[in-house]
């Protein structure tokens, strides 16, 4: 096994309390400057103002919220230590990818779509998994659960990001391909983005599935876990 000496970077719950302050900042200079502007309309309060930013605040945060934990068709959740379903999918340069031609390896699934609200943050987590082991020992499949929007001309382009849904960069350089064999039912996936661990003899990893963004310290003490039976 060999792995690569990881690069520091931002994790997601930084960058998340780095974007709370900004909205906090913005908030507070909204409020100074009504402060300093004289009334406009009759009735029309500074408590009025802020009321109204919140209350659009609040909506952005359900909304994604929302995306977050948005629903997929049901399937079986209770699939750790299960053997892996075998699927056979096209990846979007035109390759077959067959779950089976990787046995002997740990296999990462990440189940995502574009329009996924949290999972442009997980393929920065993803790629340092990518940079941290050798392509002999570890494999990436991240697969969209949207074939109809996630287009192969949409994923050619978002694979370099940035995303323009969150204007985060990144460069998905593992296996890009769309679920249009009902992989997600099979593995039971109901909210994305959600990531499955496969251990080297084509079984479902103990703490598999792991549901919403995931740190990549996380998943590589599962991989490495695997790597070392």
């Amino acid at each position: 096994m060999t792995k690569k000496k990881r690069k520091k970077k931002e994790s997601w719950k930084e960058r998340r309390r780095r974007a709370a302050l900004k909205v906090q900042k913005a908030l507070e200079a909204e409020r100074l400057k009504r402060e300093r502007e004289p009334k406009k309309r009759k009735g029309w309060t500074k408590g009025k103002t802020f009321a109204v930013v919140f209350a659009f605040l609040l909506i952005i945060g359900i909304y994604g919220a929302w995306q977050y934990t948005q629903s997929l068709p049901e399937g079986n959740s209770n699939v750790n230590g299960q053997k892996a379903p075998l699927f056979t999918l096209t990846d979007i340069d035109g390759n077959n990818v067959s779950l089976e031609s990787f046995r002997g390896k740990v296999v990462v699934l990440d189940f995502f779509y574009i329009r996924c609200g949290y999972c442009d943050d997980q393929f920065l987590e993803l790629e340092e998994i990518y940079q941290s082991y050798s392509r002999d020992d570890v494999m990436i499949i991240s697969i969209s659960i949207d074939p109809t929007y996630d287009t192969v001309d949409r994923l050619k382009e978002f694979r370099t990001g940035p995303n323009q849904y969150s204007n985060l960069v990144y460069k998905i350089d593992w296996i890009l391909t769309r679920d249009t064999n009902d992989v997600s039912t099979k593995y039971g996936i109901h909210a994305a983005p959600t990531t499955v661990i496969i251990d080297k003899e084509g079984f479902i990893s103990p703490h598999s599935p792991f549901v919403g963004l995931t740190d990549s310290s996380q998943l590589s003490n599962e991989i490495d876990l695997l790597l070392n039976r």
